[in-house]
């Protein structure tokens, strides 16, 4: 599925409690009606791609490409973001 939005928060968590793995969690806005406004990152990706920080991400409009896991979380296949802020951090 692919949704289109802005990131409203983003967060880093643990993937169980005792997994030591860590994921990022993204919960968006104005995403399409029906579709999940919570959705993953997988650790993989995180360690793939220095740029996301859950700093540098809020606020900015993206695009993602998200599936189902078998724990039926919505998990990003590929996600890019707007090459600008949306709105200045000290705004």
């Amino acid at each position: 599925m692919i949704v289109h939005g802005i990131v409203q928060s983003a967060e880093l968590v643990e993937q169980d409690e005792d997994s030591g793995r860590i994921e990022m969690l993204v919960k968006a806005q104005g995403v399409g009606a029906g579709q999940p406004r919570k959705f993953f990152i997988p650790y993989e990706t995180l360690l793939a791609d220095d740029s996301l920080d859950v700093d540098l991400i809020q606020g900015r409009a993206f695009e993602a490409e998200i599936a189902p896991d078998p724990a039926e979380r919505w998990i990003v296949v590929s996600i890019r973001f707007a090459g600008r802020m949306l709105k200045p951090k000290d705004y």
